[in-house]
């Protein structure tokens, strides 16, 4: 999807990511990273929201960025991840399944260096945030780990 979007990116490998304490494995910036959690929702979609990897996701701002209700939210299981070529700990943000719907935090916007996770829990993708948005058709930006929602 990248190449046919005429975007600039790289590849990373490293050893296998599986959790958030792996991060460091990577060898890649934390501070510039950003973590994608996958839901789904009622009507069929999976959303892919992605946060800063040091912050935490506000579920109840995922919900109203979404227009739904937070218990609308489900985590996505392994074979609905297995059938857009991901795996646990390895979770991107690039899709182009229609079903499918990038959140990203606002804060990472701005980055002109942003470390994302390639569907492979060994591979990680370096590209820059606002082509992340601009290649992803129906991108909701909002503040997905800030404020006082639980």
């Amino acid at each position: 999807m990248l190449d046919r979007a005429g975007v600039a990116y790289r590849l990373h490998h490293h050893p296998p990511v599986r959790t958030e304490a792996d991060l460091h494995l990577t060898g890649l910036d934390i501070r510039t990273s950003a973590k994608t959690l996958a839901f789904t929702l009622p009507d069929g979609r999976l959303i892919l929201a992605a946060i800063p990897g040091p912050e935490r996701l506000r579920y109840g701002n995922l919900a109203r960025a979404l227009a739904v209700t937070r218990s609308a939210l489900r985590p996505a299981r392994a074979d609905q991840l297995a059938a857009l070529g991901m795996e646990p700990g390895g979770v991107g943000p690039v899709s182009d399944d229609p079903l499918v719907q990038l959140v990203v935090d606002s804060s990472l916007v701005g980055q002109p260096v942003l470390y994302c996770g390639s569907g492979l829990p060994e591979v990680s993708v370096e590209l820059s945030a606002s082509d992340l948005v601009a290649i992803s058709p129906g991108a909701v930006v909002a503040d997905l780990c800030g404020g006082a929602s639980p």
